[in-house]
């Protein structure tokens, strides 16, 4: 069991699993993290359906992610929104703050451009087809002002799903508070 301790919202707080000598923080994401959390978030995504999508090939997507994740995802979000790792960088949440999706997303586009890697044009139309879905839902589900969750992955083992849970804590708490709401897309 997973106990977070939060009275209002927070950058950073205590995660204590009740019955194990396990003691977390989660906070925000520390620069000299990032290749960690790159490579975290790469092998807990690697088989996530968009992700099999666009990169078929798992030779490929093991080689793409982590590039991915530290040249884009990780990137953009220290710029537009917020991260939050464990101190054992066990996982991450990489969110986008209300108002900069758009940043974001002309931020994804102009990086993938520069990707040092041949992915040929079937990958890229791909690629192309299910950015323009993903952003046309995302933009009849939720209009004004929103957070938006743009990876969580955490590490296998027996306290993942509570280690999950509060990396979503800092962002989830906030947005309640504000009275904003938070986005996801999911294809599990």
């Amino acid at each position: 069991m997973c106990r977070v301790e939060s009275r209002q919202p927070a950058r950073s707080f205590e995660v204590r699993f009740e019955g194990t000598p396990h003691d977390s923080r989660v906070a925000p994401l520390e620069m000299s993290k990032v290749e960690a959390l790159a490579s975290v978030l790469s092998g807990a995504l690697e088989n996530e359906p968009n992700f099999k999508y666009l990169l078929p090939d798992e030779q490929t997507r093991r080689a793409v992610l982590p590039w991915f994740f530290r040249s884009i995802g990780i990137r953009a979000c220290h710029l537009y929104g917020e991260i939050y790792t464990t101190e054992s960088v066990e996982g991450g949440a990489l969110w986008i703050s209300r108002g900069q999706t758009l940043a974001f997303e002309q931020m994804v586009r102009i990086e993938i451009m520069t990707m040092p890697f041949e992915l040929g044009w079937a990958s890229f139309r791909r690629y192309i087809n299910l950015g323009a879905r993903v952003e046309a839902v995302r933009q009849r589900l939720v209009r004004g002002p929103h957070w938006y969750l743009m990876a969580h992955g955490v590490e296998p083992s027996k306290h993942q799903h509570a280690i999950g849970t509060a990396l979503l804590e800092p962002v989830l708490s906030r947005a309640d508070f504000l009275g904003l709401p938070c986005y996801l897309e999911t294809t599990i």
